[in-house]
C-alpha cells in the first residue's frame, strides 16, 4: 500500500495561532513553550514510497474520507 492514513497534527497556541509540526519550533523561550500544545486537526496520508506527509491540501475531517482517497490512489 503506497499511502498510509495518519492523524494530521499541528501546534496551537492558547491565543489561536497555529504552526506546522514539520517547521521550526514555534516558541523561543520556556515560558512561551507552555502556551503551545499539539492538537489533532484531521486526517492526512504518508507516502510510503517517497517518505512525505500530506498531498498539498487541507486534512480530511474523517479517517474514512482519507482512507477512501488512499485506497483509490494505491
Amino acid at each position: 500500500m503506497r499511502y498510509q492514513v495518519i492523524e494530521s497534527r499541528m501546534w496551537k497556541r492558547d491565543d489561536g495561532r497555529t504552526a506546522s509540526i514539520y517547521g521550526a519550533c514555534p516558541w523561543t523561550s520556556s515560558p512561551e513553550k507552555s502556551r503551545w500544545t499539539m492538537v489533532i486537526v484531521g486526517w492526512t496520508v504518508r507516502d510510503t514510497r517517497l517518505g512525505t506527509i500530506g498531498i498539498g491540501r487541507l486534512p480530511w475531517s474523517t479517517e474514512s474520507e482519507a482512507r477512501a482517497w488512499a485506497d483509490s490512489h494505491d
